[in-house]
């Protein structure tokens, strides 16, 4: 700001002393031109013999500026006259550049710049009525008001510039002040994240500017990072929870083995069942989680490798794989769809996520149910509806379902082997794809799952090249 305000300065300045001196070079050259012009009535043609009187007489009736000191030269360029009255100076040559410029006929200038003193020295010469040169009057100036002018408005100009810089500097320490204090508090409270762990430090925010979008932008984060801490202690309070109850039943039953020296082989038969089950059980949830991790860590590749596949093969395949499940149960598991539908997928991360639907619906469906999987393709979107008539989700629970190791009921999802990971699972497949999924329940009257996928079926000379 400061160099800013200098430099307008220097040139408004050097701009002012230009124009101010020019007009000075202006007035002194059209001066002595104009004296020069009536300066020959003065001077005899043949002797050379100027009338001092009467060109003193003259000279004060044009008012001539009194800091001009003027002088008449004769063809020798000795002074014949000074309006200084100086008597040492008369007869005494001016051999300078201007006086020479005008003895031979050209107007003559220059400009002397000494110890900051500057000075005009203008000549015109003499010339009669036949172009005859008769002499030089020659001007030197020193143009003292205009330097004295100048010199005030450079005092003037500083004192302005010095109170501008303060005030605005004023200006700027209480803005930045209350800039940097903001600033400051945000560093502070990230550093409280960063090096204390509290993660949930919130921002005051007033205003509309960058600071305060950048600290709303902070308050998001922060709230983000609390709920992705919170997610993360449930989760390993849930999966330790799952995985402690299948280990501590191998323990017990092993330690029931160990502490029984006369056990029959036929309870040794049951409890090595029991623990194989156990295992098993184990072995799917540590599967499941893996599988989880893997989704949430290739989630935001841009590399899924998708592929040009048959939703209506994928969909018949899950109904192949689970026919028996269902049979089992008394539950007719039917699929409809109106045509042959394809669309870009990864198929194993889909069919994961559209068998899990139709697995879990069938497993909270009662005998004598069915279970209905319909494709559609509308809209640009692909719809995979699971149909049920089990026994449906309340309002509360229906939010919650997706969330890992969520079950509605724990002693049905005993019985059927579930983890409370299928959903979680499901929900990531159908992400990975930019998918949604909604869920409409009744309590007692069955649900419907609705996957909706994006259709993004490449062009037809690509597909045709496919």
């Amino acid at each position: 700001m400061l160099i800013t305000l200098l430099l307008f300065g220097y040139y408004v300045l050097t701009s002012m002393k230009s124009y101010l001196y020019d007009e000075e070079k202006i007035n002194v050259t059209t001066t002595s031109n104009m004296v020069a012009s009536f300066a020959a009535e003065y001077i005899d043609d043949e002797t050379g013999y100027l009338d001092t009187i009467s060109f003193d007489r003259f000279l004060k009736g044009l008012r001539v500026d009194s800091q001009m000191r003027v002088l008449v030269l004769g063809k020798d360029i000795t002074v014949l006259y000074d309006s200084q009255n100086n008597q040492n100076l008369l007869g005494v040559a001016q051999v300078r550049p201007s006086v020479l410029s005008a003895i031979n006929g050209t107007d003559g200038f220059v400009r002397y710049d000494r110890d900051d003193i500057i000075s005009f020295d203008a000549a015109a010469p003499i010339i009669n009525s036949d172009g005859k040169i008769l002499g030089v009057v020659n001007i030197i100036y020193v143009p003292d008001t205009t330097s004295h002018f100048i010199d005030a408005i450079l005092t003037e100009m500083i004192f302005l510039i010095i109170v501008i810089s303060i005030l605005i500097g004023v200006v700027i320490f209480i803005v930045a002040n209350i800039v940097s204090k903001r600033i400051v508090d945000f560093t502070s409270k990230i550093t409280s994240m960063s090096d204390d762990g509290i993660l949930d430090e919130k921002l005051d925010i007033s205003g509309n500017d960058e600071i305060s979008r950048l600290g709303e932008a902070f308050n998001m984060m922060s709230e983000k990072v609390v709920n992705l801490e919170m997610q993360r202690v449930q989760f390993v309070s849930d999966a330790s929870h799952e995985l402690k109850t299948p280990l501590s039943s191998i323990k017990l039953m092993a330690d029931s083995i160990l502490q029984t020296p006369d056990i029959t082989m036929d309870y040794v038969r049951e409890f090595m069942t029991d623990m194989n089950n156990e295992v098993d059980r184990l072995n799917r949830i540590v599967n499941k989680l893996l599988y989880i991790t893997k989704m949430d860590v290739h989630s935001n590749d841009e590399n899924k490798n998708l592929e040009l596949i048959s939703l209506n093969d994928i969909v018949q395949g899950i109904e192949k794989n689970l026919q028996p499940l269902a049979k089992k149960a008394d539950i007719t598991l039917v699929t409809s769809a109106p045509g042959e539908i394809f669309l870009m997928a990864n198929k194993d991360v889909l069919w994961q996520g559209i068998y899990n639907i139709v697995d879990n619906a069938i497993k909270y469906t009662d005998s004598d149910g069915y279970v209905l999987v319909a494709l559609e393709q509308k809209n640009s979107f692909v719809t995979i509806e699971v149909r049920d008539t089990g026994v449906g989700i309340s309002k509360e629970d229906t939010d919650k379902i997706f969330d890992r190791f969520y079950r509605v009921d724990k002693a049905r999802s005993r019985e059927t082997g579930g983890t409370g990971l299928g959903l979680s699972i499901a929900l990531s497949a159908v992400k990975y794809h930019n998918g949604t999924i909604e869920v409409e329940s009744d309590p007692g009257k069955g649900s419907t799952f609705r996957i909706i996928l994006p259709d993004t079926v490449p062009e037809k000379e690509e597909e045709e090249e496919i």
